[in-house]
């Protein structure tokens, strides 16, 4: 008897899964416990073991589907059991093909791989005379007078050209008519046909997410942001002389990032407002005990928020030596869910990227969001003089429904003065 292969949950958080690959094919065999398929949720990707041995008989669901958890994915079947022909099809055409009485292993695939669309079995409808007619194989390449009305691409362009189906000579396999055969049959348009649209690329796995959560959050929660410049002259220095004096964790060099981690840090448990989230369910402020930071890490996969969790209770090479790991994981696609969950705050550091001010998406629940830009030397007044000085731009985006533009202010003013004066860090 075939078994199962179901979306799972791979977080407390996880309603949906993205099927980013299969790691077997229809055919192949299958032991228990060795990786069967690759699923994106909104925060990490994961490999999902088999959960029994045998040989994947059926796909249901290809790259860059979307099921909500505990749907069918796949079958694994019994490994002596015979398996003529590897049926993939996608879920809109399984359901025409139950509501048509039409066996899917009498259908051919017309899309990449073989694999079963919609139209392919409206076609093999059409074939059939009526549904409770036996159910044969269609014939791999029908009648060539049917060739063009039949094959679902090149019916619909022909039908947009307004060529006649019959009269076209098919160039593909049997005869078979393509949609370049309509192209050359059709007698070009007058006026000249507009530039063709050069298509839409789909968002798909953490970049969609991250689209619908951060269109989500802008439209729904009430930014309002406050910027200050931070003379950044001591925080260099306390750099450099951590570094000389070896501070740094084995194989990690220590940045200005990790330094910005323990200031925001400290400020979160010196203002407890901040260090908060809006209730969506109650409509109400939840206070948060623990200070677990998010870092926004860019990664080719998408934007993912690992968290740094009890930053404030953590010494500076201890928070190093997390930063570095979670970075590294996010970039090889290692993070597990928990990496991902829990933030109560989020810093977002672009300097590296010479972006010198910024305004940030706040990450719901979360109350606020810290952006950094780059550390350059610019004009400064210090002692009724000009002069040049190396100094950040900070800004805070904040929910005004948790927080007041004081309480802001406050955190704010708390991190900048750690900056100014990092060895504050020590009082």
């Amino acid at each position: 008897m075939a078994v199962e292969v179901y979306m799972p949950q791979l977080g407390l958080t996880m309603t949906e899964g993205t099927i980013v690959r299969w790691l077997k094919q229809p055919g192949d065999q299958v032991r228990q416990g060795e990786p069967l398929i690759e699923v994106q949720t909104d925060k990490v990707t994961m490999e999902v073991e088999a959960s029994a041995s045998g040989v994947l008989t059926e796909i249901l669901l290809g790259p860059n589907e979307t099921a909500p958890i505990g749907a069918v994915i796949g079958y694994i079947g019994p490994a002596e059991a015979p398996h003529p022909r590897r049926i993939i099809a996608t879920p809109r055409a399984r359901r025409r093909a139950r509501e048509l009485g039409i066996d899917l292993s009498t259908v051919e695939g017309t899309a990449e791989g073989g694999r079963i669309v919609e139209a392919d079995v409206r076609f093999a409808a059409a074939h059939h005379p009526r549904r409770d007619a036996p159910v044969g194989r269609l014939p791999r390449h029908p009648p060539p007078a049917s060739r063009a009305t039949g094959h679902p691409v090149a019916r619909r362009l022909a039908a947009e050209l307004g060529v006649a189906p019959d009269s076209i000579a098919g160039s593909g396999p049997g005869g078979r008519v393509t949609r370049e055969d309509v192209r050359r049959a059709a007698v070009p348009p007058s006026p000249p046909a507009p530039p063709p649209d050069e298509g839409v690329e789909p968002l798909t796995g953490a970049r969609r997410l991250t689209a619908e959560r951060m269109a989500h959050s802008f439209s729904t929660v009430p930014h309002f942001y406050l910027s200050s410049e931070v003379d950044a002259t001591r925080l260099l220095e306390m750099l450099e002389r951590l570094r000389a004096q070896g501070r740094e964790p084995d194989g990690v060099r220590l940045t200005i990032t990790d330094l910005l981690l323990k200031m925001v840090a400290r400020a979160l448990a010196d203002s407890p407002a901040v260090n908060a989230a809006w209730d969506d369910g109650r409509g109400g402020v939840r206070r948060l005990t623990g200070v677990h930071i998010g870092l926004a890490t860019a990664t080719e996969r998408g934007l993912f928020v690992p968290v740094i969790r009890d930053a404030d209770r953590r010494t500076l090479p201890e928070v190093a030596a997390d930063r570095h790991r979670l970075a590294e994981a996010a970039r090889a696609g290692r993070l597990s869910p928990d990496d991902l969950q829990g933030a109560s705050f989020t810093l977002t550091n672009l300097g590296m990227y010479r972006v010198d001010f910024f305004q940030a998406i706040i990450n719901p629940p979360q109350a606020a969001i810290l952006a950094a830009g780059r550390i350059a030397e610019r004009p400064a007044v210090v002692a009724g003089q000009v002069v040049p000085r190396p100094t950040l731009f900070l800004t805070l985006s904040a929910d005004h429904r948790v927080l007041d533009g004081a309480d802001a202010a406050r955190f704010l003013d708390r991190v900048a003065a750690l900056i100014e004066e990092p060895y504050l860090l020590l009082a």
